[in-house]
Formats: structure tokens, sequence, C-alpha cells
């Protein structure tokens, strides 16, 4: 059986005003929810500026002959690909909507992982979306543009991580970013996201939480897996409205989530591999000290690690990097068609589907990145939980989003969170 914990504070991003207890509140598809009111207070600017990346306590694995998956070995085990409603542009910038790619306007061009010929791709337009939340003479406006508004530094009293928005007001990251794994109950505390993060700079503030969910199997020590290599290292956060009243997505704009092998192809022309073309973001702390958002382009192979479903792609990202996304379809604008070209498979925009876990320890061997796969697997193996998808990642979300706040008789969907 597999079980979450759910943790809700319920407090706007300035105030910490509440009495410590403790309430189960549901239980639905295996998962277990926990309530906690808890006195807690978003971290300072200060803190948020001079905080030492969070580091996964597993072990990794050095894996210098590690054989990605290939068509054979996914037939056996045959799952069905799926995505999420589009994500969202910022309200304020009034950009191009996301296009529906069964019908696609007149010479409008959707991104494409993978075109007829079975090799994975992405084209994109040299633009990005204007903001007025940067100067646009600042080296920090490129990061404050959708996407990449979208994504930033989560940061807590145990150091800081990465993270993006997948719902208008969830996030999505690493479990070892929440708790150490096995640690049962005990998990890190004052989670603070400051999107679109830049040497200390933070042009959409900093947003407290007030519920998450991680799997039970991260939380007592039994995920399926070696080392630092496991079938869920993932988790989701619910953030509090500003002092405005506003959702964060409403402001930043969010991204999708896809599962179970989206954008991921196999064909002759791959040499039978499962590949997807992913990029891959957050805040390493050996590149520019983890003060800069980081983006990695490039072939990612799907494998199994001790029967962990695995992503791995070639990167130099190293702590801090933890819980930032993997982006099939990463986009900014898109060209318009011509000569007679049309958009290929699996092809929207901005899908997260996976979180970076860990890397290899060897600085002298392969430097690769590994995520746990949103999909299917023993702990989760169901193909639908709610309306939120299959897998660890549909479920993580409806579990969530079927959670209600401290204080009040609605549920984080009916209040518009998950939306």
């Amino acid at each position: 059986m597999c079980k979450f914990y759910v943790v809700a504070i319920g407090i706007p991003i300035f105030t910490a005003s509440l009495i410590v207890s403790q309430i189960p509140v549901l239980a639905q598809n295996r998962d277990a929810a926990v309530v906690l009111k808890n006195q807690q207070a978003p971290l300072s600017e200060r803190t948020v500026n001079s905080a030492s990346p969070l580091r996964n306590s597993l072990a990794p694995l050095y894996l210098p002959n590690l054989s990605p998956a290939g068509s054979e070995e996914l037939n056996s085990n045959p799952l069905t690909s799926g995505v999420a409603a589009p994500g969202r542009f910022p309200n304020t910038e009034n950009p191009q909507n996301e296009v529906d790619p069964s019908n696609p306007p007149d010479n409008f061009n959707l991104p494409s992982a993978f075109g007829s010929f079975g090799v994975p791709y992405t084209s994109k337009r040299v633009s990005h979306l204007p903001t007025s939340a940067v100067s646009a003479s600042s080296n920090a406006y490129l990061s404050a543009t959708y996407p990449y508004s979208a994504m930033g530094r989560l940061t807590s009293n145990a150091g800081y991580c990465s993270a993006t928005l997948i719902r208008r007001s969830v996030i999505v990251t690493a479990a070892h970013c929440i708790q150490q794994f096995g640690s049962g109950s005990n998990r890190n505390s004052n989670f603070t996201f400051t999107p679109a993060f830049y040497n200390g700079s933070a042009p959409y503030g900093s947003w407290g939480w007030q519920t998450l969910a991680r799997p039970s199997s991260w939380a007592n020590g039994t995920d399926t897996g070696s080392g630092a290599a496991r079938n869920n290292d993932l988790a989701v956060i619910a953030l509090t409205k500003n002092s405005q009243g506003q959702f964060i997505g409403d402001i930043t704009g969010y991204l999708s989530y896809g599962w179970n092998n989206y954008s991921f192809v196999s064909s002759s022309r791959t040499g039978n591999l499962s590949v997807a073309a992913l990029t891959t973001t957050g805040y390493p702390e050996l590149l520019d000290l983890g003060q800069i958002m980081q983006i990695t382009d490039g072939p990612s192979y799907q494998t199994t690690i001790s029967g962990a479903r695995q992503i791995y792609q070639g990167s130099n990202f190293t702590a801090g990097s933890g819980g930032g996304a993997w982006v099939s379809n990463f986009r900014y604008q898109n060209p318009s068609f011509s000569g007679g070209a049309n958009a290929g498979a699996a092809s929207r925009g901005n899908v997260v589907v996976g979180v970076t876990s860990w890397r290899s320890p060897n600085p002298n061997g392969p430097k690769d990145n590994y995520s746990s796969q949103f999909a299917q697997n023993s702990q989760y193996p169901s193909s639908s939980y709610g309306s939120f998808g299959g897998g660890n990642i549909g479920s993580l979300l409806n579990t969530l989003c079927s959670s209600k706040p401290a204080g009040s008789s609605l549920t984080l969907q009916e209040l518009g969170y998950c939306n």
C-alpha cells in the first residue's frame, strides 16, 4: 500500500501565528494524509540569498557502464504516456496562448518532441516573452521571462534546492529537498520559493507554503532502488497567496507535466534506444555559486537501476540543482510554418517529466544527472489518480489537491490552487 504524508500550515506568506496540532484528514487512492498546524514563517531575504545547497543524503552510484533502456525492454512492460492540461503564461504580459496541437492555426509551429522518423528534437524561436518585472537592461531580465519565471530556488532551514510551478499555486521538487530518506515524520521547515531568483534578485518576491505531499515510501525508507537511485524522489508543495491575495501562477505562469515516457521515442535512428530531447534546469552550486539559473540541453535516456525507473542525461549540474525540472519541448516563442512543414508528435510545450534527484559522484567519470521518472511503478501502479494523471506525479497531486488547508471546509482544488 502506498501512502503520502500531507502537511498543511495554512498561513499567509507574511503571517505565522498558528497553534501546533495534528489532524488526520483523508484517505483515498491508498494515500494517508496528515494536516499539521504549526507556527512557521517564510525565510528572510538574507537567509534565502545566503543559503547553502541541500544535498541528497543517499549515496550516489558510480555507473560508468550503465546501459539505457531499449525498445525490447520497454515493450516488455508497456505504459501509456500522458500529459496534463497545458501550462499557462503569466496574466500580466498577455502573450500568445498555448495552442491545441490537434488544431493549430495556419503558420503556427508547435515545438515537437520527435518527428515521423523517430529522432527527438525541439525547435523554438530565439526570442523570449517580455516582462515588466525587471528592467530590460538588467542581467536578470531573461530569468524573469516565461518560462524561466515559473522556475526558482526553494529554500528551507536545511538549505536550498530548485523547484518549478506545474499548477496555479503548486510546485514540484525532489523529495530529498523535503526530508532525508527514511526520516519518518522529521522534515525540513520554512519552505520558501523564490521564482526567477538571480544573484539575490527576486523580481516576483518569495512565497510561503501551506501544504505538501511526499511519498511515504520515501519517508519510511522503503522506496524501490539502491543508494540515491529511487523510484520516487519527488514531492509537491502548495504555496500560499501573496499579501494581495494573488496566486503565484497568475503572475509567473506555470508549466505542464507528463508521465509514462511522454516525449520519449525509440526507433532505428536512435539505435532502438528510448530517448528524448530534454532541458534540465536548476541552481547548481558549482556554476555561478548557485546564484543564477542554469539549463542543460541534450538527449536523455531511460534506464532501470535496482528496479528504480530513472532518466539520465549528460550534465555537470551539482548540489543545489536537486528538484529542478526536466522539461520536454522547452519553449519561449514558436516560429511559424513554411514550405508545408507541420508539427511532430508529443508537441505540447514545456512539459515537466522529472526532477533532478542525484548525480554521478566521480568527477573523472561520466557526468550524468539522474531523475526519478514521472511514471507508474511498483509504489504507484494506477494509470489514473483522480483528474491528475497516472503514476507517482498523478497520485501526489491528487493527494495534495484533495486536502483541505487548515481552517477551510474546501479542498485546495476547490479553492483554485491546483488549476
